[in-house]
């Protein structure tokens, strides 16, 4: 069961202030913690994870947002380039990147090893969940994962595999493949926000065949969550354009009346390409600098803050 908290939606532009004066005045204005290394056995190596605490988020249990990076990046590469810390230290919630084994999630479809046997991905995360809730440092009742591109299929992974544990999720850049639904079944109530371009040339909008398996397209990713959830309706907003340069364009589609207290949204970028959205900077008219992957990967839009939208949406819910 999850429970819903009241929040309008949210834009992107409340962060576009935080964003004009920079990171910097956001940890001045706050304070910062130094971020810690968390080192867990696991499975005979050393697994590890930074762990980000804002000044606000210090001292009792915080919302725990569990950020996963895409193939062959790490962790504080990622940690640097999603804008995530910016939004923890003005929201007050907990960020943590793990790092994968060989730079990849075991997601069924891929799936590094470790002394000959598969990478048991699930198990050190839920390590990981249980040692923050037990510490007091992370309220267990309010953890959240998201992910871009393999990171997202890691995201739809944990929603699966622990639904006790994760309260909502926000995959970015990825669809969920066929291997993942099977092992999903029966299906678990879970609030969904995904992020796709359109053009994506990566993890394809209308989906793929490999020889590791099918990827769905984002429409029947939608349906699955939209079925699981229970939505009955479904509207859908386009976004102010905030770049005259950028030649995406971005909308909200929302999925109504969903039961157990969930919801489902997709922000759809026509002629977006596989990156992680950030915001315009009215100075320059263009995004952030350094977009994880960079333009080499297609278009990205300018019209959200993909790390903000994604607060927004999940930390509206919460387990029991």
């Amino acid at each position: 069961m999850f429970c819903a908290l009241p929040r309008l939606p949210f834009a992107g532009f409340l962060f576009l202030f935080g964003l004009i004066l920079g990171p910097a005045f956001l940890l001045g204005a706050r304070g910062a913690h130094a971020d810690d290394l968390l080192t867990y056995r696991w499975q005979g190596v050393d697994r590890t994870a930074i762990l980000h605490i804002p000044a606000g988020a210090a001292g009792h249990p915080a919302p725990l947002v569990i950020v996963m990076y895409g193939s062959d990046d790490k962790a504080a590469n990622f940690q640097k380039n999603s804008g995530f810390d910016a939004v923890a230290d003005r929201e007050n919630f907990i960020t943590l990147y793990p790092e994968a084994i060989d730079g990849a999630w075991n997601i069924k479809s891929r799936k590094p090893a470790i002394n000959g046997e598969p990478v048991d991905d699930i198990g050190f995360f839920r390590t990981m969940i249980d040692d923050l809730v037990s510490r007091k440092i992370a309220d267990g009742s309010r953890v959240y994962a998201t992910g871009f591109s393999f990171g997202a299929l890691m995201t739809y992974t944990l929603a699966c595999a622990l639904p006790d544990r994760i309260s909502a999720i926000a995959p970015v850049a990825s669809a969920i493949n066929e291997a993942q639904v099977e092992d999903c079944k029966p299906g678990h109530p879970m609030p969904v926000m995904m992020v796709n371009g359109t053009s994506d040339d990566v993890q394809r909008y209308d989906g793929y065949i490999r020889s590791f398996g099918r990827l769905l397209s984002v429409p029947e990713t939608t349906e699955y969550w939209r079925r699981i959830d229970g939505c009955t309706g479904e509207t859908s907003t386009p976004l102010p354009h905030l770049n005259p340069h950028d030649l995406t364009r971005a909308s909200l589609v929302q999925w109504t009346g969903c039961q157990a207290d969930t919801g489902v949204q997709l922000y759809r970028i026509e002629n977006g390409g596989h990156c992680w959205p950030r915001l315009a900077r009215p100075d320059t008219g263009s995004g952030m600098d350094d977009p994880p992957d960079g333009p080499r990967f297609g278009g990205c839009s300018n019209d959200l803050e993909t790390a903000a939208e994604v607060w927004s949406f999940i930390s509206r819910y919460h387990g029991e």
